[in-house]
């Protein structure tokens, strides 16, 4: 059972007009946001198997001008990630549970500027 984590209207509205003005470079600069984020989640991920931790997938997506970028937990060979990361009352020895969402609500209101600085840096080194 997939869950979304929306920015607040004003992070989806730097976004937008950053995607506006130049979608490939945005659309990597936020790839590469997301990617820090995915390990940081990984790091996160209790570990029985590691499978769960295996499990994490990031896909850059455009839409016309529309960026967006998904991070995914879980699949076939990981069928109870969403309890694993919904529980709040198990203890696990590695890890915690809301491993994906609690990361993302912690780097949500500095993403807009991790990804316009990460814009400039990648235009300065002709990435």
């Amino acid at each position: 059972m997939p869950f979304k984590v929306v920015g607040d209207l004003a992070v989806k509205r730097r976004l937008i007009a950053l995607a506006q003005r130049v979608p490939n470079e945005a659309l990597r600069a936020l790839y590469e946001e997301a990617l820090i984020e995915e390990k940081e989640s990984r790091q996160r991920t209790p570990v029985d198997t590691g499978a769960l931790r295996a499990s994490h997938v990031t896909t850059p997506q455009m839409n016309g001008r529309d960026i967006s970028v998904k991070i995914e937990v879980g699949g076939p060979a990981t069928p109870y990630a969403f309890v694993v990361h919904e529980k709040l009352g198990v203890f696990h020895p590695v890890g915690q549970a809301k491993f994906l969402e609690s990361t993302i609500r912690e780097s949500r209101p500095f993403i807009p500027a991790r990804v316009a600085r990460r814009m400039q840096m990648n235009r300065a080194f002709r990435i």
